[in-house]
Formats: structure tokens, C-alpha cells, sequence
């Protein structure tokens, strides 16, 4: 019983923590990844200037990183909130578990589980567009510009 509580208590810090981890990072680089794609597109264009496709596509995937990066932490969030009610149904439960108690802990898990995944896989595209963005842009400004 104990276990279940101090579980509970980690899951419902979790659904907050889950919203400033490395997240965070991912959001303050693309967003700065964006105003570099804009105020080179504006610089460009009061030069009259072509304005590259490295450029446009570099701010697109921080664009992208940004929202998929959300939808990760909503995802993350699911999955917190999905164990959280696990353990409150082990804790209601008691010592006793009957089935119905088991299988409705068990339909928790499972979408606790298929909410982190969700989340680990919307992460990793998340950082992955960053990282795209960022050897882009840079690619752009180092050879192009």
C-alpha cells in the first residue's frame, strides 16, 4: 500500500515535471531557430536578395519541432495522469483485489504505457527536426551565405 502511494504521489509530480524537461530546451532553440530563419528572410528581402530554400525549410522543421514537441508533452502528460489513476485504484482496492479491480488496474497500465511511448517517439522526431533545422540554418550561413 505504501508503494501505491508514494507511486501515486511521484506520478502526480510527474505531470508537472513532464512540462519543464528538456522540452523546454527543445522549444527556446526552435523558437530561436525561427527568429533566425525570419530575420534572415527579412534581411534578404530589403537587400532584394533570393531568399534560399535552406532558409524556408530550416524554419518549417523548427516550426514543426515546436508542435510536435507539444503534442509530445500533451502525450506525456496522458501518461502521468493514466499511472496516477492506476495507483489510485491499487490504493482503493485495498489488500483485496477482486478481478474487475485487476483488470481496471491493468486497462490503466496499458494506457499508461501506450501514452509514454507515445511520447518517447514524439520526442525523439521533436529533437530530431531541431537538429535538422539547426545543421540546415547553419549549413546555409557557413557555405551558402
Amino acid at each position: 500500500m505504501s508503494k501505491a502511494k508514494d507511486r501515486q504521489k511521484l506520478s502526480w509530480e510527474g505531470m508537472f515535471y513532464s512540462i519543464q524537461r528538456i522540452d523546454l530546451l527543445i522549444v527556446s532553440i526552435c523558437g530561436a531557430g525561427i527568429y533566425v530563419c525570419l530575420e534572415t528572410i527579412k534581411y534578404l528581402s530589403d537587400k532584394s536578395q533570393d531568399i534560399s530554400l535552406l532558409v524556408r525549410i530550416s524554419g518549417g522543421l523548427f516550426l514543426f519541432g515546436i508542435i510536435i514537441n507539444f503534442i509530445s508533452q500533451l502525450f506525456g502528460y496522458k501518461a502521468n495522469k493514466e499511472d496516477f489513476l492506476m495507483c489510485q485504484a491499487e490504493i482503493d482496492a485495498g489488500d483485496k483485489i477482486n478481478e474487475k479491480e485487476k483488470a481496471e488496474i491493468k486497462e490503466f497500465d496499458r494506457k499508461a504505457e501506450k501514452f509514454s511511448n507515445l511520447t518517447d517517439k514524439f520526442n525523439y522526431v521533436s529533437m530530431g527536426l531541431m537538429f535538422v533545422g539547426l545543421i540546415l540554418i547553419m549549413y546555409y550561413f557557413l557555405f551558402t551565405f
